[in-house]
């Protein structure tokens, strides 16, 4: 409200002859409705009719204050919505799900700044990823695609290219996952607990590399690499910045 008159002053001393025309008319308007002038004129009781307007001025104030409350939250919404930006693609109300219409956009831009710093997702480098670590964040990103996912129901998902991009994603990890997370973790933090505290000359990618299976490993990880290569392009994802020498997870 304050900024509300402080605006209105500023206008008036800006632009004093019309704006104070405006205002004068905006008052004469509003004492109109609160006010019957015409029987304040023609009565000689000036004090009791003046109590008899007051009253009935706070009368219609009474009447007219849900409008009065209902500008004031139009007034406040409108101040937020300049500074901020909502986005509501699906709400939850009383257990039931809402979904919005054409979540595409939305989904595409978060997988496109979630995946935008898993570099190792892309192109794996033997020599200096540690592979316990991109296994894990492979997880993390499995399950942030198939929450993120749910902003879509039967309908939109349908001829949505980012769905159905998405889940072949998921299907991609849940395969290299299921093959090699439970495994490469109990022999890694087995090797790490075994051998790395007895060795500290021995660095974390040479120890891994006495895996059993790295050579598979490797492959799989070259194999997830050309799937997530081609998912980029529907996501718009620059892939191109990293380079073999590049260590960004």
């Amino acid at each position: 409200m304050c900024e509300f008159v402080r605006g209105l002053w500023k206008s008036i001393k800006n632009n004093k002859v019309n704006t104070f025309i405006l205002l004068l008319l905006f008052i004469l308007l509003v004492l109109s409705f609160l006010c019957d002038f015409r029987v304040f004129i023609e009565s000689n009781n000036h004090f009791l009719l003046l109590k008899n307007n007051t009253l009935y001025a706070i009368n219609v104030i009474s009447k007219i204050v849900p409008l009065i409350v209902f500008l004031l939250l139009v007034y406040l919404w409108r101040k937020i919505a300049s500074k901020m930006t909502i986005k509501l693609e699906r709400i939850n109300v009383g257990g039931v799900s809402v979904v919005f219409e054409k979540p595409d956009e939305y989904f595409k831009q978060q997988i496109k700044n979630f995946l935008n710093t898993k570099r190792s997702l892309f192109r794996f480098d033997s020599e200096k990823d540690n592979i316990y670590d991109c296994i894990n964040s492979c997880y993390e990103i499995y399950k942030y695609i198939r929450e993120s996912i749910n902003v879509y129901d039967a309908r939109s998902s349908k001829n949505s290219a980012y769905y159905d991009t998405a889940n072949e994603m998921l299907r991609s990890l849940n395969e290299f996952l299921t093959c090699y997370q439970s495994n490469f973790r109990r022999w890694y933090e087995f090797s790490l607990e075994n051998t790395y505290k007895t060795n500290v000359t021995k660095s974390l990618i040479d120890i891994q590399k006495e895996c059993w299976g790295y050579a598979s490993i490797l492959e799989a990880f070259a194999h997830l690499n050309n799937a997530f290569q081609e998912y980029a392009e529907t996501f718009e994802i620059n892939t191109g910045k990293w380079s073999i020498n590049n260590s960004i997870d």
